[in-house]
């Protein structure tokens, strides 16, 4: 984000408060009580639950998500199997500012609590899982290691990308292997985290080349500028190998009749030219567009699962949701209570409660109020631009 040099000195100030507070974090996680009256309605039972964090994944580009070009045609083919939840946000439009909040029990009103509470892994565990963090995500830099504040809490951990340098060729299909063989672990009680690196920028680094499909104006919308179609083109061509991935997920875990369940979501969106105007490329929490915001959310059971468990969300696709409350969600699909989960903030619970959808800096909220994301009205997409052939 373009800043003058007083805006970066405060910036690196609060980036180095962060750095300390995640290493605090991970310092005292051994420290942070748990759940209180924790109850598990599966408890004893053999299970496998996986949760898929996928990033930078703007589902107006999927169309499974009803995008015109086919960037999905992988999950477009299992939709009559998984649920897609088609109004969920995410609180932040950066990877680490929104899992603090999506894995944990902090929230936007709340944003200390990643500090104070367990995390999605301890919880988890507490429940008698076998828990694992598969990543795709860089781990050598100083900012990315403040994932590890997380995985490192897993049992297990693999990690899949060295690399320094975001512009280099890292491809999420190297998940798979290790996945599968977390699958067969003997563990009765498996929780498995994959994370992805999706569609993360540099875009044309995230598939290989079987993959660039989307290499003309076809399907582009009018407004995009020629010098602009490489970039949206290849940032569908990532969205097209990621459905190959995370179908592929589906499909290997379907594979070993497990008795459970699959949830995907993306971390935040990305505005690849998307928003009015055409010309915002990346994300801008002071700039905020609907595209940076916009994530899939979808789930996939077992029919062991669906025998033991109600599994009709017909009814709840729709409800406005922001992942900063995934917590109660998950617990809730898992069967899980406690003193601390509310049902409330469960999109699957009839005791489900709409609020706000609030997006923002937490931390500056004495400087500008957050802003509640479902008064921000999604325009009708703009005509697209049609070849003759």
């Amino acid at each position: 984000e373009p800043a003058v040099p007083w805006q970066m000195v405060v910036a690196y100030r609060r980036y180095r408060e962060q750095l300390e507070n995640m290493q605090g974090m991970l310092d005292n996680v051994s420290k942070i009580p748990p759940l209180h009256n924790l109850k598990d309605s599966m408890a004893n039972q053999p299970s496998t639950l996986v949760l898929v964090i996928g990033e930078s994944t703007n589902r107006q580009r999927m169309s499974l998500y009803g995008y015109p070009r086919q960037t999905t045609p992988e999950l477009d083919k299992l939709k009559d199997q998984l649920a897609i939840f088609d109004n969920v946000i995410t609180p932040r439009p950066y990877t680490i500012e929104a899992l603090q909040q999506v894995l944990t029990f902090a929230d936007e009103e709340n944003p200390d609590l990643y500090l104070k509470t367990p995390s999605l892994v301890s919880v988890m565990k507490q429940a008698g899982y076998k828990t694992y963090w598969i990543t795709n995500q860089q781990t050598m830099t100083k900012r990315n290691t403040m994932l590890t504040t997380f995985s490192e809490q897993a049992d297990e951990q693999v990690y899949l990308n060295n690399n320094r340098n975001q512009n280099a060729r890292q491809y999420d299909g190297d998940v798979l292997e290790p996945f599968s063989k977390a699958l067969a672990d003997g563990a009765p009680r498996k929780f498995i985290v994959v994370h992805l690196l999706g569609t993360h920028m540099s875009y044309q680094y995230r598939y290989p080349p079987s993959y660039d499909k989307f290499t003309d104006r076809t399907g582009v919308p009018a407004g995009v500028r020629d010098d602009q179609v490489p970039t949206y083109n290849s940032y569908d061509n990532a969205v097209l190998y990621n459905d190959f991935v995370v179908s592929s997920l589906i499909k290997d875990y379907a594979k070993t009749d497990p008795n459970g369940f699959l949830l995907y979501l993306s971390d935040h969106g990305e505005d690849v030219f998307d928003s009015a105007g055409h010309n915002t490329l990346g994300r801008n929490e002071g700039k905020p567009t609907a595209p940076m915001y916009t994530i899939p959310f979808i789930a996939w059971a077992s029919p062991k699962w669906k025998q033991d468990h109600d599994w009709n969300f017909a009814g709840d696709l729709g409800r406005p949701y922001s992942s900063s409350h995934l917590i109660h969600t998950w617990a809730d699909m898992a069967g899980l209570s406690s003193d601390e989960l509310d049902r409330s903030k469960s999109l699957v619970s009839d005791s489900f409660k709409p609020r706000p959808l609030l997006i923002g800096n937490p931390y500056e909220r004495n400087e500008k109020a957050l802003i509640d994301f479902s008064l921000m009205k999604p325009k009708a997409p703009p005509p697209t631009a049609v070849v003759q052939k």
